[in-house]
């Protein structure tokens, strides 16, 4: 454990634990030399076992010098001295994973996983451009702002083999696996599929067997509606094909760059019947704080699921209207900066709350200078009132010239 306020190396600060693991505990931390903000994750040392370390650290380098969004980039990196742990700074997020947003608010809707998708399937892309795998995609590692879908972010990449190589889990992860088992592109794009599913039911898609006729038969043949019905969430059957191709047994035959698999959902989405596929109701509220990772206590507040119009798509959202559903009331965008993501130590992702009807405005509510559309009435001052006060006056004025004759 690391105080809060001590030192790391000769360039952070420790800040509070975010989270923590079986391998590895995640602080904030904050650069002394700049106004920047950390993810700090301290592995247990056995996870500093070379060469795995060392190809780790050496991916990890790589993947923060690719252009383009969708990456949880590093900072620093390293094993300490002191403690003889390994050690990576990466950029801070203030938005949750794909399991915390569905465990506080229920699963995502189309509109939202669609704009995280196209964000997510761009990183990825590029990755593999650059030789790199991911090999444990799941939803602890995928992240996605409430308050813009776009800002999404993989983490954690080669953490799975980097586990496996000292001894502390599988080779792949259980459940959000490709069926071949080796650690390829294509089976990438196969996790990223099966996270989508859990975003848009809120039920892993193996775990979704349980509830119907094939329960425990191990088929993999099943519609993603009816594996979704079957436990309660409703997914509308137009997905039925993105899911089986992205999902098939044959590598070859499911789509061939993530940017295809997205570019195929969007088209699906825009001819949904409705933006937002109806799911299990679970929502919860909670305090204004997001984590980084499913470790910490805090929780951000509760939101509206009200659907947006992605551009280009706004005709297609509701089919037989002609018109688009109305777009709720959002907090103000982040001030362009340098970075297409929000900074790391900002509040920008914590979306205000929306509410059915906005509250009574009151004159202090207008700026200095302006006039309000409603007049504010005069109190009206009674005529004796005024004489009362002259009286008293007077009488004041006589009682001083009376004492002054003494």
């Amino acid at each position: 454990m690391l105080a809060p306020g001590s030192m790391f190396g000769s360039r952070w600060i420790v800040g509070g634990r975010l989270g923590h693991s079986d391998t590895a505990d995640v602080y904030e931390a904050e650069a002394t030399s700049e106004r920047r903000f950390a993810a700090l994750k301290l592995f247990d040392a056995s996870l500093g076992v070379e060469p795995a370390w060392s190809e780790h650290a050496a991916l990890t380098r790589k993947l923060s010098e690719l252009p383009g969004d969708g990456l949880a980039r590093a900072y620093d990196l390293g094993i300490d001295p002191q403690l003889g742990q390994p050690y990576v700074a990466s950029e801070r997020l203030t938005f949750p994973t794909v399991t915390r947003y569905v465990g506080e608010r229920g699963p995502l809707p189309i509109r939202v996983l669609a704009q995280a998708l196209t964000t997510l399937a761009g990183a990825l892309d590029a990755a593999h451009g650059a030789g790199i795998v991911h090999g444990g995609i799941k939803p602890q590692n995928v992240f996605v702002s409430f308050d813009n879908p776009h800002w999404a972010r993989l983490t954690d990449f080669g953490v799975a083999r980097l586990r496996h190589a000292a001894g502390r889990g599988p080779a792949h992860l259980l459940g959000f696996s490709a069926p071949e088992g080796a650690a390829t592109p294509a089976a990438d794009r196969y996790a990223l599929a099966l996270v989508c599913f859990f975003g848009a039911t809120g039920i892993p898609w193996y775990t979704a067997l349980r509830g119907g006729e094939d329960a425990g038969s191990g088929s993999t043949t099943r519609r993603a509606s009816e594996r979704a019905r079957s436990q309660g969430a409703e997914l509308e059957p137009l997905f039925d094909a993105w899911f089986a191709r992205a999902l098939h047994l044959d590598p070859a035959a499911r789509f061939a760059t993530a940017v295809d698999m997205a570019g195929a959902f969007l088209e699906v989405f825009t001819g949904a019947p409705t933006a937002e596929m109806p799911a299990r109701p679970s929502l919860s509220r909670a305090s204004a704080t997001l984590p980084l990772a499913d470790g910490a206590r805090s929780s951000p507040p509760a939101r509206s699921h009200s659907p947006v119009p992605t551009p280009g798509a706004t005709s297609s959202l509701v089919r037989g209207t002609g018109a688009a559903p109305p777009e709720p009331r959002r907090s103000s965008p982040p001030a362009a900066g340098t970075s297409s993501f929000p900074p790391a130590h900002a509040a920008s992702s914590l979306p205000a709350q929306a509410t059915s009807s906005p509250p009574a405005r009151s004159a202090a509510s207008f700026p200095p200078g302006s006039r309000s559309s409603v007049p504010l009435a005069k109190a009206a001052v009674p005529r004796w009132f005024w004489f009362a006060c002259a009286a008293m006056a007077l009488v004041a004025v006589l009682a001083l010239v009376w004492l002054s004759r003494y």
